[in-house]
């Protein structure tokens, strides 16, 4: 029967063809992923035993044809490691007899999988083995009843305020401007939802309305992004989709979507240097004093939320289920929040510990407040040289612009921060040292944030012309807009043929070159759409459900994530991938991160935001303006809306 069946195999390659492997030819190797029943496997009590690892492989005889072909898919970049098999097995069950004659698991596996993978010559060594029983690893601590008896006080603190709000302080008005009034009616949830679904009419906040609409669709397809490496970063059953999806021109949409990011930075600096420059123009002087204000204001608007999210990722979460890939998937991240969670509040964990980042998003924090807290200081020499604000930005930008590229050349970086099967299998692509020097480091960031602080200077010069007058100007920024954004993306196809030889000189080229003339052209649109350029993207950005939608924004970036680990932790089997199952998943995590992030929003966002107005205008401070202005918003703010000045001075 062996010999029959090696006869069969050894035809069917030969009669193929080797230089190209067939689908005949690729069912012909072991599966490369592969899971028993977790759940079955945990009915056995006291011996249950479920081991997930790596088994690699190699052949016990010379010209052994289905190596031959292992080696044939595994030598290309594109395609998985086969030679890694990664296998979930119910030891008891699956390999009874090898466990019971053996002294340990991996001895038991090793024997059970040498005898089973006999038959095609092949034979290996098992390595990052994981074992799990019936008992948890994760027993409840101190800390976790400290953060659920917190939880179950603010919760019940959250209903009496809203109650109270509602029942008591709308029938009376004296009540409500008490300081007792005003801390409940912070924290009403009815109060709350109010504030959030109003709309402005306001004509300068209309100009601005468009950035709530960029930061919803912004947004989106960074929850897309996630999403889909978190499905690519585990098990797939249809191993071959995974492997051609890369090859598709539209994969460099998402192989390059990290790019989006910069629209985030753009927001943030573009609405932060419009605020400055329109105080500026109310005062002859503003001093010293501003700057630590503001960095101050920012740094205690940001950390409630963040802290709240840190707490739910480093206690009660790990202990919501168990799973196969549970560990890896929630396991680590409560573990990374409990030894590196401090990273996070002085935001510098894109530097610190960056294998190891406890909520990796917030990588996108820590570069935006470092580069906040830079933006001052250029402000700040600004103010003091007001009439060399283009050479104060010129040289800023230019040394934005050439960083990355210095950075790609003297490390000697790929061409391309690549997508490919087995960088995204258990996210490898963030522990990668390009992923820590290019993607998310503070320095190859730059260029868009100070862009964006130069464009919303551009913004308060001329925002009372209508540019739509201007016909060369319109037609020019759909150009440049989409040319610009679209361009830097898709030449990224012609880099990501494995085949393609560059230097270390193209990499530093392209590294200079794509993430920041995409960062020019989302400057572009944005500038455009405040001017209502646009047309039917203007109707996109501007309508009333995106506005509420944009306003959940930092929230829902905050928890996004929390929900996409778990999904991947519960995973049981191996996914079959396909392009419709990816959309609907796509849908469901977006859909289920807004509901979370609206419940963050109104409960942890709003409070504090609404608790550090009442206090700050008791307090004396800088003053803004003897007029209403237009509240600066980020990623990390609520809305754009017209605010009431503080009445204190600079």
């Amino acid at each position: 029967m062996r010999h029959g069946v090696l006869v069969l195999v050894i035809l069917t390659y030969f009669h193929e063809g080797k230089s190209q492997v067939t689908d005949k030819q690729y069912a012909l190797m072991p599966e490369l992923f592969y899971m028993d029943n977790f759940d079955q496997c945990m009915l056995h009590g006291d011996e249950a035993l479920y081991c997930f690892f790596t088994y690699e492989l190699k052949p016990t005889t010379d010209n052994n044809v289905i190596w031959n072909i292992i080696q044939n898919v595994s030598s290309k970049p594109e395609n998985y490691n086969h030679t890694k098999l990664r296998h979930g097995l119910c030891v008891p069950t699956s390999c009874s007899r090898d466990y019971a004659a053996s002294g340990s698991e991996v001895e038991a596996i090793q024997n059970c999988y040498s005898r089973k993978l006999a038959l095609l010559g092949l034979t290996g060594n098992v390595s990052a083995l994981d074992c799990q029983t019936n008992t948890s690893r994760y027993p409840v601590d101190i800390y976790d009843w400290a953060a659920g008896g917190v939880f179950v006080l603010y919760i019940s603190f959250l209903i009496f305020a809203s109650l109270y709000e509602k029942i008591v302080l709308r029938r009376s008005i004296q009540k409500s401007k008490t300081t007792g009034g005003r801390i409940l009616e912070a924290f009403s949830i009815f109060k709350n939802w109010k504030r959030l679904t109003s709309i402005s009419e306001n004509s300068d906040h209309k100009k601005l309305r468009i950035i709530q609409g960029l930061r919803f669709y912004t947004m989106f397809c960074v929850i897309m992004s996630h999403t889909l490496m978190a499905t690519f970063g585990g098990p797939i059953a249809n191993t071959q989709y995974t492997e051609n999806v890369t090859k598709k021109s539209l994969n460099m949409l998402v192989a390059q979507g990290y790019y989006i990011v910069q629209t985030f930075f753009i927001i943030s600096a573009f609405l932060f240097s419009y605020q400055f420059f329109n105080v500026k123009s109310h005062h002859k002087e503003i001093k010293s004093s501003f700057f630590f204000y503001a960095a101050f204001l920012r740094y205690i608007r940001i950390t409630p939320t963040l802290f709240v999210v840190w707490a739910i990722h480093s206690t009660w979460n790990v202990h919501f289920s168990t799973g196969p890939l549970w560990d890896a998937a929630v396991g680590k991240e409560y573990r990374n929040c409990r030894q590196n969670g401090w990273t996070n509040f002085l935001f510098i964990n894109n530097y610190v510990n960056t294998k190891e980042m406890c909520l990796r998003q917030t990588w996108f924090l820590a570069a935006d407040m470092q580069l906040f807290l830079a933006g001052l200081v250029v402000l700040f020499i600004i103010n003091k040289y007001p009439k060399s604000i283009y050479y104060i930005f010129g040289v800023i930008l230019t040394t934005g612009f050439v960083l990355p590229g210095i950075v790609a050349y003297v490390k000697d970086h790929d061409i391309l921060y690549r997508q490919y099967p087995e960088i995204l299998y258990d996210f490898n692509c963030l522990k990668m040292p390009i992923y820590s020097d290019l993607v998310i480091s503070t320095h190859t960031n730059m260029f868009g944030f100070f862009l964006g602080m130069l464009f919303g200077y551009l913004f308060f010069q001329y925002k009372d012309q209508d540019l739509r007058q201007h016909k060369i100007l319109v037609v020019l920024w759909w150009i440049l807009t989409f040319g610009l954004c679209l361009s830097t993306i898709f030449v990224a196809g012609i880099f990501y043929d494995p085949n393609f030889k560059y230097t270390a000189l193209d990499s530093a080229v392209y590294w200079a070159c794509g993430k920041n003339l995409f960062a020019l052209g989302m400057c572009i649109a944005v500038l455009g759409l405040t001017h209502r350029i646009g047309w039917f993207v203007l109707w996109l950005m501007d309508n009333d459900i995106v506005q509420i939608l944009g306003r959940l924004t930092f929230s829902c970036y905050l928890i996004h994530v929390l929900f996409i680990q778990m999904k991947l932790g519960f995973v049981r089997y191996p996914i079959s991938a396909n392009d419709t199952m990816l959309f609907i998943e796509v849908i469901g995590d977006v859909g289920v991160s807004y509901v979370a992030g609206l419940v963050l929003c109104l409960v942890i966002e709003m409070p504090i935001s609404a608790i550090q107005k009442m206090f700050l205008s008791n307090t004396p401070k800088p003053k803004i303006s003897a007029n209403k202005y237009i509240k600066a918003v980020d990623l990390n703010k609520q809305d754009v809306r017209q605010e009431e000045a503080a009445s204190t001075k600079i």
